[in-house]
Order: structure tokens, then sequence, then C-alpha cells
């Protein structure tokens, strides 16, 4: 592999994790948000008054906030003055990550565990055999099966 195919490999690598861990924190984010949104609005219901709605509208704010923090399609940019972003956690993650590697840390063999594995898929896919035509597999599960009527 030349240094140019790895390096995009690896940056493709990078970007799945992240979306993976981002998709983690958007499920999460939400396994909380459904009942919490579902008790206050009965609140709301319950209490009454002239802005009843108000704890339901604190949840929706909250949710999104914590859109804006997970950034899980990267589509809101960072805001002056706000706190870290999941990015820029992962990005401070990252540098330390790095940093280890030059060092020559347990990174470094990670990385290149890494590599080796993607070459492995990569060569396992070349020699995988084409799909079948469609309906293909479904003569030959015909043709395996005995004849009802003769048995």
């Amino acid at each position: 592999m030349s240094k140019s195919t790895d390096g995009k490999r690896m940056a493709l690598f990078r970007e799945a994790a992240v979306f993976q861990l981002k998709l983690a924190a958007d499920g999460f984010r939400d396994l909380i948000l459904v009942p919490v949104s579902l008790i206050a609005a009965l609140v709301g219901l319950m209490r009454g008054g002239g802005y009843p709605e108000k704890e339901f509208r604190d949840v929706i704010e909250l949710g999104r906030r914590t859109e804006r923090w997970i950034n899980l399609f990267g589509t809101h940019e960072p805001e002056t003055g706000q706190e870290p972003t999941l990015d820029q956690l992962l990005e401070r993650a990252e540098t330390v990550v790095r940093d280890q590697a030059k060092k020559g840390g347990i990174t470094e063999n990670a990385t290149h565990a890494i590599e080796r594995a993607l070459d492995a898929v990569q060569r396992a896919a070349a020699k995988a055999p084409t799909p079948a035509e469609p309906g293909e597999n479904a003569r030959k599960v015909e043709k395996a099966e005995p004849d009802r009527e003769s048995v």
C-alpha cells in the first residue's frame, strides 16, 4: 500500500469511529429524553396555569443544546464561549493518542494492527466470489429439495 492510500484509509477509519461514537452519544441522549419529555409534559398538563408547557420547552432546549454538542452530522459550527463540543473533546483525545504514537507507545502498534486488519479485509474482499444472479439461489434450492409428490 502507498502512504497516500494508507493515509486515506486511516482518515476513513477515524471518521467512521468518530461517527459511531457520536451515534452512541445521540442514541443515549434520545433514550434519556424520551421519558424526561413525557414526564415534563405530564407535569405541565397537571399543573396547568398560564404557561403549562414550561418544563416541556426546557426539555426541548436541552435537546437542542445536546444536539449542537454532539453535532452528529457536522452541521453546527462551534460558537465562541461555548463549552467544548464532542468533536473538540475527541480532537483533544486524538492529539494525545497521536503524541503517544510519535513517542513509540502502544498506540503505534495499534495503528499498525488496524492497517494490517484493513489489508486482510481488502485481500479477502478481492478473493470473495461475486454475488449470485437474482433467482439463482432459488433454483438451487428447488433442485436440492425432494419432490414432495414422490415422497
